[in-house]
């Protein structure tokens, strides 16, 4: 399975444990993520973004280490689509997005609304958002198998769009064929084992692991 990793430029604190990643698995540097990077030794393939959190000197450091790609300021797209766009383009089974959550609030709905544009839909199943307490992926209607993440206590499915005949199973508040609107939080919910199940017909579910 061929799996890519985006880094962009959310606060450090928000950062999980890189270190036990594959470390044969690509990485991608999106702003002062390529920094990120390169502070703990790694080198990624390519770097991108405005850079407008960077200084001089590290720019013209992170262009001595790797490829990099200059964007105005100025644009349509965040930095982190770009990377992402990027990334689609060499044809992934697994995006994973690291520092995209956590820090300034119009920046989190920009990643997680990014991935409701309807140019993404067929390729969200391949995205994860990943950072220090959460563990984030869309789901478009269907049925499908999660396993639980061994530091993660809670399940979460929050409505993104209207969602009918959603059913769980597997945990410990399951459901059957129930309905709910746009911005439903079904928080603090835990699996029974090691995985569960769930389904619906219509919408969009953000599933999120997390821990406190």
């Amino acid at each position: 399975m061929k799996t890519l990793h985006i880094m962009v430029g959310g606060p450090e604190s928000e950062l999980p444990d890189i270190s036990h990643y594959d470390k044969a698995i690509p990485w991608i540097g999106v702003d002062r993520g390529a920094i990120r990077l390169t502070d703990r030794g790694i080198t990624p393939i390519i770097a991108m973004g405005d850079f407008d959190s960077l200084s001089k000197q590290e720019l013209a450091h992170l262009k001595t280490r790797t490829e990099v790609t200059e964007f105005p300021a100025e644009k349509d797209e965040t930095d982190t689509e770009i990377g992402l766009q990027w990334a689609l383009t060499q044809q992934p089974d697994l995006i994973r997005i690291f520092g995209a959550t956590g820090g300034r609030l119009d920046h989190l709905l920009a990643n997680i609304m990014m991935l409701m544009q309807p140019r993404y839909l067929g390729v969200i199943s391949k995205i994860e958002l990943i950072d220090r307490y959460n563990y984030v992926k869309m789901y478009t209607p269907g049925e499908y198998t999660v396993s639980r993440m061994p530091d993660k206590k809670y399940a979460a499915f929050i409505t993104m769009a209207d969602v009918t005949k959603l059913t769980l199973k597997g945990f410990k508040y399951p459901l059957n064929e129930a309905n709910y609107p746009f911005g439903a939080a079904l928080s603090s919910n835990e699996f029974l084992g090691e995985q569960g199940t769930f389904s619906f017909q219509t919408g969009l579910i953000l599933f999120i692991q997390s821990n406190d």
